[in-house]
């Protein structure tokens, strides 16, 4: 029964019996009402007429006579009528004669003169609760005006009525069950897409992402849904990809340092050495060691930054002093190099410091490894209307523009022109794109020759960001 009550087929299919059920019932109340109302007329109608038949009976020549010595005679004229009832008043409201076969009592309505019409006619009850109605008019007889009573049962119209009723409501029963079993038929041939939709979602395996719901003999209704579900296909797949690399990558960084270590240890120990040798492996070891931190302390604020969980405080900070800042604190590194730092430009970044200061560090840090000797690395600030962009930018051996979407992926390194990787994790620029993603801004990366320029887009204070 749980099934049932949450089945969409039953739901609908009991609420169009419902309606179908409902609207039966009105459209056979409606011809219900109107046929028993017709009936009422026509048999008020028959009553008014045979009331004017017996006034005019009464208006003959020596029908006095026949009202005093031959009442039966007015019996013969209710031939058909044999539940009908007559009878006659003088003046004084002495019966003069009476035609009641099953002695019924009845009420005797005020005379409505010799043309009554429906409006006379009163409603009264049989001994054996059968409807009956009942209408009183006036006649000349001779030198005398009597009052005409004319009355009836309806035992039969009442019982054709309950007949009536029940063929209505069978007929509105039956309906219901033959809509309902058309409803279910044509319910379940609707949905048969949906059952196509879900045998594809219960064969959806990790070797089965790159198939695709075929949209072409879907119903209209359903192409918005086979669409949704044909693009989160496509972007599980593109995550699963990207977290197979991951992996991959993960491993091949961690071995290399992990390899190192060991080879470096077990050389070491494969004869007696001495104390500044060890000395030696232990320095070698803790560069090692500090280098496999820093990869998981950037791979655990990748992961929180996914999972919304840091969340920066955002306050307005001068773009020239943060360039200033940290340049100052790369300053002795580019000298070793022979490199200079130029900050120009202005403008207000709405950012937290650590995070702003963090993202420059990476993208400072980047181009004083891959800048050419001698040149200048230019830190730039430049405020628009809707955003301020920060941009880094040196001069070095130029990346090919197939490399520059894959910039800031994790693990990921350009071509081996760029310069020695080996004191890089790959995990800078993924992060600087981490952080701006938290600031609901964008990292971006444009080369033109040996040029290269990383730019960080924050939005305007008018256009504050949630992460």
């Amino acid at each position: 029964m749980a099934g049932l009550r949450h089945s969409l087929a039953a739901r609908v299919t009991a609420l169009f019996m419902l309606i179908v059920a409902l609207a039966a019932a009105g459209l056979g109340t409606y011809l219900y009402v109107s046929f028993v109302a017709e009936i009422e007329r026509r048999d008020d109608v028959a009553l008014l007429g045979k009331l004017r038949q017996i006034q005019l009976l009464l208006g003959r020549p020596g029908a006095a006579g026949l009202l005093d010595t031959q009442p039966g005679l007015f019996r013969d004229t209710m031939s058909g009528q044999e539940n009908s009832l007559v009878r006659f008043l003088a003046p004084d409201g002495t019966v003069l004669a009476d035609i009641n076969a099953g002695s019924e009592r009845y009420p005797v309505p005020a005379a409505a003169g010799t043309s009554p019409d429906r409006a006379a006619i009163a409603d009264w009850t049989g001994s054996r609760g059968d409807p009956g109605r009942v209408v009183a008019g006036t006649a000349r007889v001779g030198d005398r005006t009597v009052t005409v009573v004319v009355a009836r049962l309806y035992a039969e119209r009442s019982a054709m009525f309950a007949r009536y009723r029940g063929r209505i409501a069978g007929a509105a029963a039956l309906s219901a069950l033959a809509v309902a079993l058309c409803a279910a038929l044509i319910l379940r041939r609707g949905l048969r897409p949906l059952r196509v939709v879900a045998a594809h979602a219960a064969l959806v395996r990790p070797g089965t992402l790159a198939r695709r719901l075929d949209a072409a003999g879907a119903p209209s209704e359903l192409l918005p849904l086979v669409d949704a579900l044909n693009a989160m296909l496509a972007r599980l797949q593109e995550g699963y990809a990207r977290l197979s690399g991951f992996s991959t990558d993960l491993a091949h960084e961690f071995r290399t340092p992990i390899a190192n270590l060991l080879g470096q240890s077990q050389v070491m120990l494969a004869q007696p050495r001495t104390v500044a040798e060890y000395e030696n492996l232990v320095a070698s070891n803790i560069e090692e060691l500090e280098r496999l931190a820093r990869m998981i302390e950037s791979m655990l604020f990748l992961a929180r930054a996914q999972q919304d969980e840091v969340l920066p405080e955002r306050r307005p900070l001068q773009a020239a002093d943060e360039l200033a800042k940290v340049a100052g604190f790369f300053e002795g590194m580019a000298e070793e190099r022979g490199l200079r730092l130029a900050c120009t430009g202005a403008g207000v970044v709405h950012a937290d410091p650590a995070l702003l200061r963090r993202a420059l560090a990476n993208l400072v840090s980047n181009a004083v490894r891959h800048a050419d000797e001698g040149s200048t690395i230019v830190l730039s600030a430049h405020a628009a209307d809707d955003a301020v962009e920060l941009g880094v930018e040196n001069t070095g051996a130029p990346i090919a523009p197939e490399y520059l979407p894959h910039l800031f992926e994790r693990f990921y390194r350009a071509d081996s022109a760029r310069g020695d990787a080996g004191g890089s994790a790959g995990l800078g620029l993924s992060i600087t794109g981490a952080i701006m993603a938290l600031h609901g801004g964008s990292a971006g990366v444009v080369a033109e020759g040996t040029k290269v320029r990383f730019t960080l887009s924050f939005p305007a204070a008018s256009h504050p960001a949630h992460p």
